[in-house]
């Protein structure tokens, strides 16, 4: 692989690490990772064309083209990126603050990178989810037994969401705004930013401090709040992807792609009666500041 490196890019490279799909090496001062791509390439030139319009951010890893001034190269029947690698936001450092101060970065309108509709990519992922388990489910044990109660929770979320929808018009403050695929890599990573409404990080962000126990939370949204503005539509689109379980179907997706072991799923379902009582006080604490409606099963979780 550093033979096939230097060739493409021009580079002279003293050490190489691999890590699964990543290979990490440093010139001079620069470090540069190699990554295998597993999104659709034919989106891969609007993600360089979102990557140079950022290119002046520091803490936005930067594409570089090959020597044929493609943003990717094959190899072995693969696809790889090379980046630059600047200041690295993962989730251990990640805060409500970097999230506010990414999504008011001037973007460029690219439409193969935003996410809209995401009723329907729920209801497409929930399907999927119940053809599947039902061909696997001795296998899964745990998740046979869990996901019933995550399915209906994605159901929630949708009803939600498409009531929202229906009785609400988005507002200027609605606008897609730079987001990310997951908070679970690194946000400065090219592959990982996508185009869509603010709710997604926060959102995601929300639900990923009740497993890390951030007991801060409530503090952090007031003061997240204070300096962001949301309207009608937009606090209930906020709460819709709250409900939505999406820590448990990522979870889900790497155990059944053997990236992880089931038993990471106790790890979530021995709280699943604090995480209802969690998305309670969400509730509450938005109710505070906007009208949005209840969800009679939450009333359950208030003891």
């Amino acid at each position: 692989m550093k033979n096939t490196i230097e060739f493409y890019y021009n580079l002279r490279i003293e050490e190489l690490h691999n890590i699964k799909d990543k290979y990490f090496f440093t010139v001079g001062k620069k470090k540069f990772i190699l990554e295998k791509i597993d999104s659709d390439i034919s989106i891969m030139n609007d993600i360089y064309k979102l990557n140079y319009y950022l290119r002046n951010l520091n803490y936005i890893d930067y594409i570089i083209l090959n020597r044929y001034n493609s943003p990717y190269t094959k190899i072995d029947n693969n696809y790889f990126i090379l980046y630059e690698e600047k200041i690295n936001i993962t989730r251990e450092n990640i805060s409500l603050a970097i999230i506010s101060n990414l999504a008011r970065i001037n973007i460029d309108n690219i439409k193969a990178l935003e996410r809209n509709n995401w009723e329907l990519l729920w209801e497409n992922k929930i399907d999927y989810f119940e053809r599947q388990i039902g061909q696997n489910e001795k296998k899964y044990p745990l998740i046979r037994e869990s996901i019933d109660y995550f399915i209906g929770l994605g159901e929630n979320a949708i009803a939600y969401l498409v009531n929202t929808k229906n009785e609400l018009k988005p507002a200027l403050s609605d606008k897609k705004v730079l987001s990310h695929n997951t908070l679970n890599k690194s946000l400065s990573n090219p592959m990982n930013i996508i185009l869509d409404h603010p709710a997604r990080d926060v959102s995601e962000y929300i639900k990923l401090s009740f497993f890390q126990n951030n007991n801060n939370i409530f503090r952090e949204l007031d003061e997240y709040f204070y300096y962001n503005h949301y309207s009608p539509y937009g606090i209930r689109v906020l709460f819709a992807r709250i409900i939505y379980p999406s820590f448990y179907f990522d979870l889900y997706d790497n155990i059944i792609s053997d990236k992880c072991e089931e038993k990471e799923l106790n790890k979530i379902i021995a709280r699943i009666d604090d995480y209802q009582k969690f998305l309670y006080q969400v509730y509450l604490y938005l109710l505070k500041y906007y009208n949005i409606p209840e969800i009679e099963w939450l009333k359950k979780a208030r003891n």
